[in-house]
């Protein structure tokens, strides 16, 4: 695949080439006295980046030091992480360009674990034993206008569900290592869209990706929005979509941008500025508001022993989930370790990917069976007619 994207990208025509474009051009003059918009922008994003972390990383010192729920609480760490990844690699990628098209796949691989990490935590308020868990969506029943009688087993749904959200860490792995791989190889072509380069391709497959396990959480989160009130389900999700909206709609509108040479360079605006500076500042920006209302949507609260905020699961023993005591550590330190344990990620995926295999297993067997009805039904025929 690389060879012949390659051999494509190396063509004889120059509307075939790579575009060269220097990320390393100095503005030709200031944006104001003597300072450049580059170096405006590394103060202004910088300090918003720190501030940033900063409000996120205070609520996320609150829920470790207040850890009554880890099968909830670690997942909110989790999620908070979101925040100070997109600020740090956004202030990178304007500090340093070139590095751009390598760090920013790693964003969308963080991004993804995160999704699953919100959806595993709106699993969790369901009920966080599986067996209880799976009762509740068995006896559930969801509308599908596909199905002939209009409805569909809310078990399966949820299985559906499972595996199209973690398709997607999945698909940006893979998207942010052939991303490195085509980059190194020439193939990848950063500055250009067109079909004999990586980049398109590469895109239109992180971007379906996406849209997938965002719809999907959408589609879960819609169904028991009302069951879960208790949760603050609402704020949770708008916090969490904030972030993956803003950065995907920005990302496409730079795109086209880009793209289509709306985006050109002036005296005190570079080529780096334009493709990477002003959307890594936007991102920046963004991130500071979206962290202070983490505190509104995420509030540690709950999770205080003797709250009367604390909320039930929806299926299983009440009493049995009530928070007893804290487990966090030595000042959080357990939680914030036990934070960077991927292994119920990739517990989650593998899940996903047996029921999957289940699923087509079950399909292929009950077309089986249907062919050797219709064999035995034929065969019966053709006897009758015999005598």
């Amino acid at each position: 695949m690389f060879a012949l994207l390659q051999a494509r990208a190396k063509g004889d025509s120059a509307k075939d080439a790579c575009p060269e474009i220097s990320l390393t051009e100095n503005a030709s003059q200031p944006l104001f006295g003597s300072m450049s918009f580059h170096t405006f922008n590394m103060i202004l994003s910088g300090s918003f980046a720190v501030a940033s972390c900063l409000i996120i990383f205070s609520l996320m010192f609150l829920h470790a030091t207040h850890l009554s729920k880890s099968n909830e609480q670690i997942k909110i760490l989790r999620i908070s992480l979101l925040i100070p990844f997109w600020s740090i690699f956004s202030f990178l990628s304007l500090c340093f360009p070139t590095a751009e098209v390598y760090l920013h796949p790693w964003l969308e691989f963080v991004q993804a674990i995160c999704l699953g990490t919100f959806f595993l935590l709106l699993c969790e308020f369901v009920s966080p034993s599986e067996q209880h868990r799976d009762v509740f969506f068995a006896a559930l029943t969801v509308k599908n206008k596909k199905a002939a009688s209009g409805e569909e087993n809310g078990l399966e749904w949820f299985r559906k569900m499972w595996f199209a959200v973690f398709q997607y860490p999945v698909v940006s792995l893979l998207v942010a290592i052939v991303t490195a791989i085509t980059q190194a190889a020439g193939v990848y072509c950063e500055f250009a869209s067109q079909t004999h380069f990586a980049k398109l391709w590469l895109s239109i497959i992180s971007n379906a990706s996406l849209t997938l396990a965002l719809i999907t959480v959408l589609r879960f989160f819609m169904q028991l929005k009302s069951q879960l009130k208790e949760h603050r389900p609402i704020a949770k999700f708008a916090s969490f979509k904030l972030v993956v909206t803003l950065t995907f709609l920005e990302n496409i509108i730079f795109w086209i941008l880009r793209d289509t040479g709306a985006m050109k360079p002036t005296a005190t605006l570079t080529d780096a500025d334009l493709r990477i500076g002003i959307p890594s500042m936007l991102i920046c920006l963004e991130m500071l508001p979206i962290a202070a209302f983490f505190h509104h949507a995420y509030t540690y609260s709950p999770y205080v022993i003797g709250s009367d905020r604390t909320s039930r699961p929806l299926a299983g023993d009440h009493e049995a989930y009530a928070p007893q005591t804290y487990s966090g550590g030595p000042g959080g330190l357990w939680a914030l370790v036990e934070m960077w344990n991927p292994m119920e990620i990739v517990e989650a995926i593998v899940f996903g990917l047996r029921m999957k295999a289940e699923e087509r297993r079950q399909q292929r067997a009950q077309k089986g069976w249907q062919s050797a009805q219709y064999r035995q039904v034929e065969g019966d025929h053709e006897m009758g007619e015999r005598y």
